[in-house]
């Protein structure tokens, strides 16, 4: 509608009652139907797709189901249902896996089956109790709010009648316009009440707009605003061509004519030409947004041809199984290709969705399954393998205490030469069995080296030297001097107890241990001067530590080691600073609570970038470490 009907429209007077409810048409019922469907169809692209949630771990989806926590209760209610299918579909396959390893490994009668993750289903079920208990209240409240928005209207409507039926007074228009505005605030109401009411309510307009009474002049001021509150309600009718989403759209269209409807009576002259005019451009909107949906409907059809076409393809995959791991690893690269591309395609039509994910995954599964009993033949072959590392942990242990050190040496070589060619065993032994066949490799060459270590008197003599070094650590960690004398002199003292030979084999753990307190002790000493090393040149401070000791390697790993600990707890402490960001942002008095956020972000983040900078320093001192004192054992075992 342009300004210049408007302005025609706005010039008319005279007297009218308030129109009616426009008889329903053809068009309307169209039109209707148009809104139901792309409501539904927003509503089931914004509904969580199965195919996204299928990589996820059963960790990953408690906690995405933990963040519907957020939502409302419904929406939050429909999206748990979609996960709920997916997680436990997921654990029951697992957990079955995880029973059968059991069954096939223990041999205890006495040691019973416990699925390590069965906690987790223990969370979803109370993240599922939260959602219904929020889904009960929100339709209590709901149905609460419907009662008493009912009985105000009711209250309201009888103060019209009253102003009605008495004689008007100079306050009577105020009165009605009050009630009119009460009225256009209540919104939610039963469904079987809202026609009476409104039949009830502009009946009783339509009185007092027709009563000539003392306000006529106020009452023709009224229509002629209530006639310009009508042209402009059809203006923003014509504005919504504009807007990208057609839900929102058809919203935002259904509620302008809620408020057409809420506005009041128009001069009679101009009833029927605004209501036309905004019912034509409502009827506008229609048809450019039904051709805009219809055009999303054709691109979901033809994405419903590119899903079927990938059907087929896993159809055709799948229709011969692989005999080879080589030949199975790769079909399994194209099934993961083929379920990213079915991630990549959008949506399809609502009535066809369901179904064409269930057969696609059909063929997934049932390659899966194929892929499964397939490997677990080969599993079977880890039992076999474990007999004969176990063989070889015999075969060891008889060795061990041998004093022949050639010949010994040579076996226990090719021992740990055969171990290598051995393929995996059992997970749930693996650790047990290496440990057991690498500490008796170590047990003999241990013994080798004690043997071939000195003389007794030597190792006495030695001993000695090195409780002497010991003594001068202590004392050293209670002088005042600055950390880089403390280093200088700690590297000659290390220096000399690396010269100083090996001590009897029975003090060697005792001596070790002393020595290292011994260290430790110069360390926390000279901490806070350390600290202020590092600020000043991280390089040399970490150089200084490595050449200071023998253990300066280890030392620089555990400042490492603490370093990335510490990087991961901040890191940690972001991310659960974000998602309370997320929890607060629908709060209305979220603003400064979300700032307050961001500052604490952007502090934690220029700590870690602080650590990053010491980590990078530790790393090229390790890198730099080119003077090795000793040379590795080509004796010792690995695996």
């Amino acid at each position: 509608m342009n300004d210049e009907t408007a302005a025609k429209m706005s010039e008319n007077k005279g007297t009218e009652d308030t129109p009616n409810v426009p008889i329903s048409t053809s068009t309307d019922e169209q039109n209707s139907e148009l809104r139901k469907a792309v409501i539904r169809s927003e509503d089931t692209e914004q509904e969580l797709d199965t195919s996204s949630l299928e990589e996820k771990s059963l960790e990953e989806l408690v906690a995405l189901a933990s963040e519907m926590l957020v939502l409302t209760p419904k929406a939050a209610a429909d999206k748990l249902k979609v996960i709920k299918n997916v997680f436990y579909e997921k654990y029951n396959a697992a957990k079955n896996d995880a029973k059968e390893l059991f069954e096939q490994e223990n041999t205890d009668p006495e040691v019973h089956f416990k699925y390590e993750k069965a906690p987790l289903t223990n969370q979803l079920t109370e993240i599922d109790a939260q959602i219904k208990q929020a889904r009960v209240e929100e339709k209590l409240r709901i149905e609460q709010e419907k009662k008493k928005n009912l009985a105000t209207k009711g209250a309201l409507l009888k103060k019209l009648e009253e102003i009605v039926s008495n004689d008007e007074t100079l306050d009577s228009i105020s009165q009605v316009k009050e009630i009119q505005r009460e009225w256009k605030a209540i919104r939610v109401l039963p469904k079987e009440a809202v026609q009476d009411l409104w039949d009830r309510y502009n009946l009783l307009q339509n009185k007092f707009y027709d009563n000539h009474g003392i306000n006529i002049e106020l009452k023709e001021l009224d229509r002629q605003k209530n006639l310009e509150a009508k042209i402009e309600l059809t203006k923003k009718v014509e504005e919504l061509h504009n807007e990208k989403s057609i839900k929102r759209c058809f919203i935002l269209l259904n509620k302008l004519h809620e408020d057409f409807k809420n506005v009041g009576p128009v001069p009679q002259e101009s009833r029927e030409p605004i209501w036309l005019a905004f019912k034509s451009a409502s009827d506008a909107v229609y048809e450019a947004k039904r051709a805009v949906y219809e055009e999303l409907e054709k691109a979901k059809e033809d994405n419903l041809a590119k899903k079927n076409l990938l059907i087929e393809k896993a159809e055709v995959f799948n229709a011969v199984k692989p005999e080879t791991i080589k030949d199975w690893n790769e079909k399994t690269k194209v099934f993961e290709d083929l379920f990213s591309e079915w991630k990549k395609i959008g949506p399809v039509p609502k009535s066809d969705k369901d179904a064409a994910w269930t057969k696609f995954n059909g063929i997934r599964n049932d390659f899966y399954t194929g892929r499964k009993a397939f490997f677990k033949v080969l599993n079977a072959e880890k039992g076999t393998n474990l007999k004969a590392k176990e063989a070889l942990c015999a075969s060891v242990e008889a060795l061990a205490e041998s004093k022949d050190w050639a010949e010994t040496t040579k076996k226990i070589l090719n021992a740990q030469a055969e171990w290598k060619k051995i393929g995996p065993v059992p997970e749930k032994v693996n650790q047990a069995i290496w440990k057991r066949f690498r500490s008796t490799c170590d047990k003999f060459f241990e013994a080798k080296n004690a043997a071939f270590s000195g003389k007794r008197e030597e190792e006495k003599e030695n001993l000695v030297k090195k409780e002497e070094l010991i003594k001068r650590l202590k004392a050293l960690s209670t002088k005042k001097v600055t950390h880089k004398e403390a280093f200088a002199e700690l590297k000659q003292i290390n220096a000399e107890w690396r010269s100083a030979g090996f001590v009897p084999h029975k003090d060697v753990k005792r001596i070790s241990k002393a020595y290292d307190e011994a260290n430790n002790a110069v360390y926390t000493k000279y901490s806070k001067q350390i600290e202020e090393a590092k600020a000043a040149n991280l390089g040399e401070h970490y150089a200084s530590i490595k050449e200071a000791s023998k253990d300066g390697i280890k030392q620089l790993e555990r400042e490492e080691f603490g370093i990335k600990k510490r990087i991961g707890s901040l890191r940690e402490e972001i991310a659960s600073i974000e998602r309370n960001m997320s929890f607060f942002a629908m709060s209305k008095t979220a603003e400064k609570m979300l700032k307050d956020f961001e500052v604490k972000i952007e502090k934690t983040k220029k700590q870690i970038d602080k650590l990053k900078v010491e980590l990078s320093a530790i790393k090229k001192a390790k890198r730099d470490d080119t003077s090795a004192d000793s040379e590795p054992s080509t004796e010792a075992s690995a695996e």
